[in-house]
């Protein structure tokens, strides 16, 4: 690790590779700055799920010269199909008008992602985690899982929505959390290629099912209440759902779903901090603002926090890292709260538990477009 910045301007400590971590630190190198990245999990352990990149996001990965590995790992979304709560057709909705004024849309898997930017970042030392941390004047000095120590001017909170790094600066109580009540387990079934380029839809009240493709398969995510959930496992619940489904695309996946692979389960929750950066330390991604998969922005928003965080710091000096937190959050706050706002008012809208609720969704979404939907996502996009 100390190779890594022993020569650095800044010494900068990015903890956790996961999207948001990656990203900085291959930003941050493609300047020609240096850093120092751990992540606690395994090298080839962070795949799981699928993931919707916006043009956010992928105008970060086109500045990094990934732009064609991107394009070769992931597809191109044109359209968003919505059933209602019996499984009958209500809508095709374009996404054109979005992919036009911004950028291309596009589906891809978690692992590829990470794998892609993890390669631009640099050396990783993973399986290693940070136990304390104590502010200097001018420097902080970090302990070690193996108790050694090393000094940094900045650490930078990668480490997700349950992020420990976090915990050490902040209180339970600078932190917001935000708990839907539902759940879900990530399975995956054979891609129709006629479908490809589609997202599908249905969320009936207390359970639900969507279709997300990436490359060579489709990602199902299959909803439901958390307390009934969590009692339960991949399997029963999609032979469940298969009894509840009227035939059509969304019985199809399921029944060619991959039952070798064990289901990821997501918990849709989120957290929002109030604080974003305290001493040497500044949260980035999930640790400072973590997203529902309901907008599919998540992803997107960490790595355009993450170019934010970049440039600061690539102006900053050693002597003024504060200021340039501030500049970081002056810029960046109210576009990840925004984003996030417009995730949590969709999900309260698609995951109800009342069937009347669910009737009167239904009628009201054939008369929404994408850009209805989307109205806050759409402002961040554009600068708003």
């Amino acid at each position: 690790m100390d190779a890594q910045i022993r020569d650095a301007r800044l010494r900068v400590l990015i903890v956790g590779a996961g999207i948001a971590g990656a990203a900085l630190g291959a930003i941050l190198r493609r300047r020609g700055e240096s850093a120092a990245i751990i992540e606690r999990g395994e090298a080839h352990g962070s795949g799981g799920y699928m993931l919707g990149i916006l043009p956010l996001g992928g105008r970060v990965l086109n500045g990094l010269g990934l732009a064609d590995t991107y394009l070769k790992n992931s597809l191109p979304m044109s359209t968003y199909i919505l059933h209602d709560r019996r499984g009958r057709f209500i809508r095709n909705y374009s996404l054109s008008p979005l992919v036009e004024r911004f950028g291309a849309w596009r589906g891809i898997e978690r692992g590829p992602l990470l794998e892609i930017l993890r390669a631009a970042a640099g050396p990783i030392e993973y399986r290693a985690t940070i136990q304390e941390i104590s502010e200097g004047p001018s420097a902080v000095t970090v302990t070690f899982h193996d108790g050694s120590q090393t000094s940094f001017h900045v650490i930078v909170a990668a480490d997700g929505i349950h992020s420990h790094t976090r915990k050490m600066i902040l209180s339970a109580q600078e932190v917001e959390d935000f708990d839907l009540g539902w759940g879900g387990f990530v399975s995956w079934s054979a891609l129709d290629e006629s479908q490809a380029d589609t997202y599908r839809e249905l969320w009936s009240s207390g359970w639900g099912i969507g279709l997300y493709p990436v490359p060579g398969r489709t990602g199902m995510f299959l909803g439901g209440r958390h307390d009934v959930l969590s009692k339960r496992d991949p399997e029963s619940y999609a032979l469940e759902l298969e009894s509840r489904l009227p035939k059509g695309p969304f019985l199809d996946a399921l029944k060619s779903r991959d039952r070798s692979a064990s289901g990821f389960y997501w918990k849709l929750a989120d957290c929002r901090a109030k604080v974003w950066h305290r001493g040497h330390t500044v949260l980035l991604g999930d640790a400072a603002a973590a997203f529902l998969p309901t907008a599919g922005v998540g992803a997107s928003a960490a790595l355009d926090s993450a170019a934010a965080l970049a440039d600061e710091l690539s102006r900053a000096d050693a002597a003024h890292i504060e200021y340039a937190f501030d500049l970081y959050v002056k810029r960046q706050r109210r576009r990840v709260e925004t984003a996030q706002k417009n995730s949590r008012e969709l999900a309260r809208y698609m995951f109800v538990n009342q069937p009347a609720m669910a009737w009167a969704r239904d009628q009201a979404m054939r008369f929404y477009t994408p850009e209805m939907l989307l109205k806050g996502i759409s402002k961040v996009m554009a600068g708003d």
